[in-house]
């Protein structure tokens, strides 16, 4: 077929045009899959760029066939959630950790995809979470994404350089009992005595990880709770300053290389808690705890135990009385002392009486379940001095400050054994406080002149109002007393300002 000069004229200027235009589609996608491949080695060259990082792909790959088959051995199915891989050094979140996390997720997943939350699902959570609560400023807590997704376990850890070789110490807990069971070293390490770098493996941890769980076969650290877990960005840099005198057996959390001097000298340990907002009261409480409401606390110094009797008696002007179940050993919590000899007494120590908020906010530690260490009741005895651990066993009465375990704070006795004094008059409900944000101090004047009450928090090893229950003991537990009552259910702890001058004792 033949087809007149002008249209095949304007065919081959058609063909012609077709295949500039294809050109030009074709540039510009290869120019774009450029750009996109530059952006990608700008954003995750620094992920895993150098061959220590190639080398340490490879460690990570060794552990996890390593851990996976020791899952596989075990008869429990576990589901595990790999979650916040922090930088050491920030105590944050960031790329390489989120990096690492993926990988580490994915690794998994590839040998456990029936007992491994998937990576995306993880950061669906985290995006469902900030959509729920658009009012709460701070990242998730790691517990409540581990939470969301339903696993039995969590792999969580810290990234860091070590003689300038990425490296990963990974730590597994059970969740709901807040057990330390396995942890492992991923990286090198610079040996002090001739600079030589050395890989570092499970294998060489020290041998008290050597002990055997009887859940499952992992090498187990000492057994703490979940006060290693890592807890939010504005509470991430916690700092633990602990007197001379401190009864702290076993660290409860890691301890910085600096601490107030003046601290040390203080024979009345108190710890520094950090600033932050929480959620305080409780919408499946009693009445008295609504509405729940978010609070941000600024960072303060709190006692790391109650006053103790060898504490009150330092103050010549303070009163106290005398009755039943009364404490006399210099290490046990002081008692009868009414609101006004206890507001008296932290005054002499240049302190003062923590706020109801304050007080609460110490008492969750970065949490918002019924207990500063979870939701677990059976794990109320190895934190609190109740009912169960003293009238059950015919042994009533207040024990000595610290004998249990320390919050993840570094806190003890929060729960149980006295309750305590604060400084606000207690209200029915929470609303006025709704209004104040910033730590809320409630209202300047009680509500009957005549028989003023004042807020006690945290329960006691027993008596009465249920306060030696579990239910009495819970984070957002309210009592109120007339300021002039001297029991042996309560005694007081105190508070101070960061930039208030500390008494050398």
């Amino acid at each position: 077929m033949f087809l007149p000069e002008k249209k095949k004229f304007i065919m081959s200027n058609n063909v012609l045009a077709n295949l500039v235009s294809s050109n030009k589609k074709t540039h510009i996608l290869l120019l774009s899959f450029s750009f996109f491949l530059f952006i990608y080695q700008i954003l995750f060259a620094e992920q895993f760029p150098s061959e220590s990082d190639v080398n340490f792909s490879l460690k990570l790959e060794i552990v996890v066939d390593k851990f996976s088959s020791r899952l596989l051995k075990n008869e429990s199915k576990e589901v595990i959630a790999v979650v916040d891989i922090f930088n050491y050094e920030t105590q944050e979140r960031d790329a390489r950790g989120d990096a690492i996390e993926e990988k580490l997720t994915n690794l998994l997943y590839e040998k456990l995809p029936n007992q491994v939350v998937p990576n995306f699902e993880i950061l669906y959570l985290r995006q469902e979470w900030k959509s729920r609560f658009p009012d709460i400023m701070h990242e998730p807590l790691t517990e409540d994404i581990v939470k969301l997704s339903n696993a039995d376990w969590m792999l969580t850890g810290t990234h860091g350089n070590i003689a300038g070789e990425l490296s990963l110490d990974l730590k597994l807990y059970d969740f709901k009992s807040g057990n330390l069971l396995w942890q492992t070293f991923v990286g090198s390490e610079k040996n002090e005595v001739n600079g030589e770098v050395k890989s570092i493996s499970e294998e060489m941890l020290p041998e008290k990880y050597e002990q055997r769980n009887s859940q499952v076969h992992f090498p187990q650290t000492e057994r703490f709770f979940a006060q290693d877990f890592p807890a939010t960005s504005y509470d991430r840099l916690l700092e633990q300053e602990v007197g001379a005198e401190s009864k702290l057996e076993s660290p409860a959390l890691v301890i910085p290389e600096t601490v107030d001097e003046n601290i040390l000298k203080n024979p009345e340990a108190m710890v520094k808690i950090p600033a932050g907002e929480f959620l305080m009261g409780s919408d499946v409480g009693d009445e008295d705890e609504l509405p729940d409401h978010l609070v941000f606390i600024q960072s303060f110094y709190l006692d790391q135990h109650e006053v103790t009797n060898e504490n009150y008696s330092k103050c010549l002007t303070c009163e106290r009385g005398h009755g039943g179940f009364d404490t006399t050993d210099p290490q046990q919590p002081v008692v009868y002392v009414d609101w006004n000899n206890a507001d008296a007494y932290c005054k002499s120590q240049n302190k003062r009486l923590p706020t109801e908020a304050e007080w609460e906010y110490a008492a969750r530690a970065g949490r918002e379940t019924e207990y500063g260490f979870g939701d677990d009741v059976n794990l109320l005895e190895n934190y609190a001095w109740l009912e169960t651990n003293t009238v059950d066993l015919g042994l009533p009465g207040a024990k000595n400050v610290s004998m249990k375990k320390a919050n993840q704070w570094g806190v003890f006795d929060l729960h149980g054994n006295v309750m305590e004094w604060v400084q606000n008059y207690y209200t029915k409900d929470y609303f006025s406080s709704v209004r104040q944000p910033d730590n809320p101090k409630g209202p300047i004047a009680p509500s009957d002149e005549k028989y003023p009450l004042r807020v006690v928090r945290g329960g006691a090893w027993g008596g009465l109002n249920d306060s030696g229950t579990p239910a009495g003991l819970r984070s957002a537990n309210r009592f109120s007393f007339v300021e002039w009552t001297r029991s042996f259910q309560i005694g007081f702890r105190c508070a101070k300002d960061l930039n208030t001058k500390i008494i050398k004792n």
